[in-house]
């Protein structure tokens, strides 16, 4: 049968992680979710640069250059229809290749902010939440935030001509209750149909108290595993200092979740609120922090700010690791091929998150944004990159630390392998973690296939049935 990381995650002690193992002298088995579970495994094949894409030494052939500098991102794909007689050395044609790949990322980020032209800052949220299937919200009211709950009010014209009935608006009683109804939520809803995923919970909430208010759920959610898009108003950006409620918010958020950003512009908007579901959901999911000044709110998206914000996008390379936070959450990476040993510059593609600690994805005409899957960045960047991407490998690391990988499939020789060492062993025994909720149907079938008892951990419970016959109930909580 095909079985997927979930369900290989069983006997290795599974957990709510994308990657889980166990040791038997002298080698040791893992299961991953991801390409790439630690540095020593795969080799890293980080991101170079060769020169700065904007940035053309000026040459005796400086005049002919100026029409390659205006080729068009079709060129890219064409690079044996240019003559290295532009230039002797190539140097001027792979910088005029460079810069041309970087221009037409910048053109893709423009079409993909075009999608919202004409929106506010808060019906570009609220038209993500829609694209991400959210058909219920938590939250409690405030000044700050009121932009966007007009968003959900049924009188709002975005609802005059649409079929569907508005997202769901739930006042809670406060926003500590929202947040832990949220959690809820995430834990039982039933799994979203498009990629079969536990949805997210969402809370939306004012600055200050109302954020103060939800950092005991946030924290609940970060230590369960649970899903979680929490969005607040904060004070404008132009107001003066200590204004009213207002709060570090992303300082206070920061240690509870997987992520805690604060919008720069309206632009930012599209490419934040897909990364906060995508965060959220992929990996060991958890809660992610969103803070809404009230003048970005209403801030509309126009030509002008998609010109600006695309020309001011910055670009990651090796050389440029330590991007400050001023620099915000997207910038541009470049993908690389490797052509006779040399490393050539093929497009530009977007990173989102902390700059030391983000994420790859492609613009996509739709209005979404793509992960990419197969770019390492090497380090523990690209650790934490490939943990959020489903691969269905198996990694095998012996005692001199040697490594090789093969896939999770029926038949495949380290598949077998694993298999063969369970049944070899005296007293084989399942502690399910909270990583099974996903995947109860395949924990029942192995554990009796296999004849191995189960145990729960305390988040695992209600994964496995303990009546069963091979259920030995829940561990005990402390070690």
């Amino acid at each position: 049968m095909k079985l997927s990381s979930g369900a290989i995650a069983v006997f290795l002690a599974a957990a709510s992680g994308s990657c889980a193992g166990f040791s038997h002298s002298p080698a040791a088995f893992g299961v991953s979710s991801s390409v790439r579970t630690c540095d020593d495994v795969f080799r890293p094949h980080r991101i170079r640069s060769r020169s700065s894409a904007l940035s053309v030494k000026k040459s005796p052939s400086a005049k002919k250059s100026s029409n390659v500098l205006k080729v068009s991102s079709a060129v890219i794909e064409e690079r044996t229809a240019l003559t290295d007689a532009l230039d002797p050395s190539g140097e001027l044609l792979e910088s005029a290749v460079e810069a041309a790949s970087l221009a037409a990322a910048r053109d893709s980020a423009s079409t993909y902010l075009s999608n919202y032209k004409g929106q506010s800052g808060a019906s570009v949220i609220y038209s993500k939440l829609v694209e991400h299937g959210v058909t219920l919200v938590n939250g409690y009211s405030g000044g700050a935030v009121l932009p966007l709950l007009d968003q959900f009010h049924e009188k709002n014209p975005r609802h005059a001509d649409v079929d569907t009935p508005p997202i769901r608006w739930i006042t809670n009683s406060n926003e500590n209750s929202a947040g832990h109804i949220a959690e809820g939520y995430a834990k039982s809803a039933p799994a979203c149909p498009s990629d079969g995923r536990q949805p997210a919970g969402v809370v939306v909430a004012t600055s200050g108290p109302g954020v103060t208010n939800l950092i005991t759920p946030l924290q609940d959610a970060i230590c369960d595993g649970v899903p979680m898009v929490v969005l607040c108003g904060q004070a404008a950006t132009n107001a003066p200092l200590d204004a009213f409620q207002q709060a570090p918010a992303v300082a206070l958020t920061t240690p509870c979740t997987k992520w805690s950003y604060q919008i720069r512009s309206a632009a930012e908007i599209p490419f934040v609120m897909d990364y906060a579901f995508f965060i959220a959901r992929h990996g060991r999911p958890g809660p992610v922090f969103v803070d809404l000044p009230k003048d970005l709110q209403n801030q509309v998206i126009d030509d002008a700010l998609i010109a600006d914000f695309a020309t001011t996008v910055p670009v990651k390379s090796d050389f440029k690791t330590d991007l400050a936070e001023d620099d915000g959450a997207i910038r541009f990476a470049p993908r690389t091929t490797d052509e006779s040993g040399e490393a050539r510059v093929r497009e530009h593609v977007v990173h989102v998150g902390r700059p030391e600690l983000g994420i790859l994805f492609e613009t996509q005409k739709n209005g979404r944004l793509a992960p990419v899957t197969d770019l390492d960045l090497g380090g523990q960047e690209g650790v934490y990159q490939m943990d959020h991407h489903v691969s269905q490998m198996i990694f095998k690391m012996d005692s001199t630390e040697n490594a090789r990988t093969g896939p999770l499939s029926d038949g495949s020789q380290m598949t077998s392998e694993i298999f063969d060492l369970i049944r070899n062993a005296e007293k084989p025994f399942i502690i399910a973690g909270q990583g099974c909720n996903d995947c109860p149907e395949d924990l029942l079938r192995f554990a009796e296939d296999m004849n191995i008892p189960v145990a729960t951990t305390l988040h695992g419970l209600g994964c496995f049935d303990e009546r069963h016959p091979l259920g030995l109930n829940m561990l005990g909580i402390y070690p």
